[in-house]
């Protein structure tokens, strides 16, 4: 996770993350766009600032104005970047394609000839007088059997305007210049499909990207290069606000990086925070699906104990219980709650870690887990596994005094769709580092959000209307992250 330091807790682009040597090396435009900043990792969660990579030009070049998203590749022991240029003279409205090359990924130069690609108006919208803007953005290169290719955010010159969004598509054989192609692949359902990235799992390619109605990042499968491209009937990587997925191969693993962004509750300041999600890992389905996995090895590296077991017994025995019925069944935790909320927590738990069960729900419509509770869990987050609904949803609960509205105290902080089998035991862990709360179920990653009301507080597992299992529960303690924290007492988030 990265949580950039200074005024604006927004200052963070599009992550372009490229392997090196061991080492992982992230750029990413800053909010204002005048320069690309440059993070280097070893284990993938704790990253170091070096320079800057590249700034905006001289008045009169094309990237005067602005830069915006961009992405590096290797090429013949040289490292290239593509970027995206906006100009003063067009008052930005008219999306190019920069380039500028290192040896080394920390000195970059800008080429003599950029921009190196634009619109062409034979496929795509290149006149500002028809819509007000050209859009050329997001480049991402890649070599495929020795063949240079580039996927560019773009609108087709013809069509609905609200459903013209498609992914351009450029070439090269020197990575110096570059040419434009034909359309790589038309989704014909939005106005944009940002930031695309294309990769290989097994023998499919996936393509993912942004779509903005709704504002979701999605993903499609393909047999070939070339296409077709299809949609996967659950089509999401993860729920918003969670965008800008870019993948980077990393030994044997297909890394995947985004950014989460959320309402600062944790600092003091407010506002919103955008922050570079923990790395994930792509894996692909028998059937082609897509599903992100934990970075195991991350966490590993802020982890300060082993997984340590949480029996059953130990449970009820040093915990206590809020509403319901609980008891032991061999090696099991049997909670029953009907009607409403029953509360089984367990022994306490550090500010961040990491925590599993399995759980079968009997006959309970939602079952979960609760984390940094108070005494009644009245103030907490929440993580519901609703089958009936076929969704998993975080929340989180506060008290809202002398605030006049509708079931003020409670806030929906991110749900998807996830299709529980009525009957069948299923795995759910959530990781709370800081204010960054991951949750998975199965070994995939469903839901992540930004989060932290609470520093501290009590950890359980919780039974609605009806009766539920919970077993081979265990616990792991982090390390704190470096947060911005407020200035007087912790407990002020308390």
């Amino acid at each position: 996770m990265l949580m950039k330091r200074g005024w604006d807790a927004m200052e963070l682009g599009d992550p372009d993350v490229i392997a090196w040597q061991d080492q992982l090396h992230l750029f990413t435009a800053t909010r204002s766009a005048k320069i690309v900043d440059h993070f280097v990792t070893s284990d993938g969660m704790h990253w170091e600032a070096l320079p800057d990579a590249i700034h905006i030009g001289e008045p009169g070049d094309s990237d005067d104005d602005q830069i915006w998203t961009i992405h590096t590749f290797r090429w013949h022991d040289r490292f290239y970047m593509l970027y995206t240029c906006l100009a003063r003279q067009e008052d930005g409205r008219l999306q190019r394609t920069g380039l500028a090359i290192s040896d080394d990924l920390v000195h970059w130069e800008k080429v003599s000839h950029n921009p190196v690609a634009e619109p062409d108006p034979h496929w795509y919208e290149a006149d500002l007088s028809s819509s007000g803007r050209a859009d050329w953005r997001d480049p991402f290169p890649w070599v495929e059997n020795g063949v240079i290719h580039a996927l560019v955010c773009a609108h087709e010159k013809d069509g609905p305007f609200n459903r013209r969004g498609c992914v351009a598509h450029l070439t090269s054989s020197d990575a110096l210049h570059w040419k434009v192609e034909p359309p790589f692949y038309m989704p014909g359902i939005s106005t944009d499909f940002e930031v695309p990235c294309v990769f290989k799992l097994g023998d499919r390619y996936y393509l993912t990207g942004h779509i903005c109605a709704p504002p979701i990042d999605v993903y499609r499968v393909a047999d070939r290069l070339e296409g077709p491209w299809e949609r996967p009937l659950d089509d999401i990587l993860l729920p918003s606000p969670n965008h800008a997925f870019h993948v980077c191969t990393w030994g044997d693993k297909v890394m995947v990086f985004n950014w989460v962004s959320m309402t600062d509750d944790w600092s003091g300041r407010g506002g919103q925070v955008k922050v570079l999600a923990a790395p994930k890992v792509a894996d692909a389905l028998p059937d082609g699906r897509l599903v992100l996995r934990s970075f195991e090895e991350g966490w590993e590296t802020v982890a300060t104990e082993s997984w340590q077991p949480i029996v059953a017994g130990d449970a009820l025995a040093q915990g206590r219980a809020c509403g319901g019925d609980w008891e032991i069944t061999g090696d099991t935790v049997l909670g029953s709650s009907k009607p409403g909320m029953g509360i089984q927590f367990l022994a306490p738990a550090p500010d961040d870690f990491m925590f599993e069960t399995t759980v079968m729900s009997v006959d309970a419509p939602e079952v979960g887990i609760v984390l940094r509770a108070d005494d009644t869990a009245d103030r907490c987050t929440r993580v519901s596994c609703i089958q009936g609904r076929c969704s998993i949803e975080l929340a989180r609960l506060i008290h809202l005094l002398n605030v006049n509205a509708i079931g003020r105290g409670y806030e929906s902080l991110q749900s998807r769709f996830f299709p529980f089998t009525p009957g069948e035991p299923f795995r759910l862990r959530v990781t709370a580092y800081g204010p960054y709360i991951e949750v998975c179920v199965d070994q995939r990653v469903v839901l992540v959000s930004l989060t932290m009301s609470r520093r501290g507080g009590g950890l359980g597992v919780f039974v609605e209307d009806g009766t539920a299992r919970f077993s081979d529960m265990r616990l792991r303690p982090l390390q704190a992250p470096q947060l911005r924290l407020p200035a007087g007492p912790v407990g002020q988030i308390k």
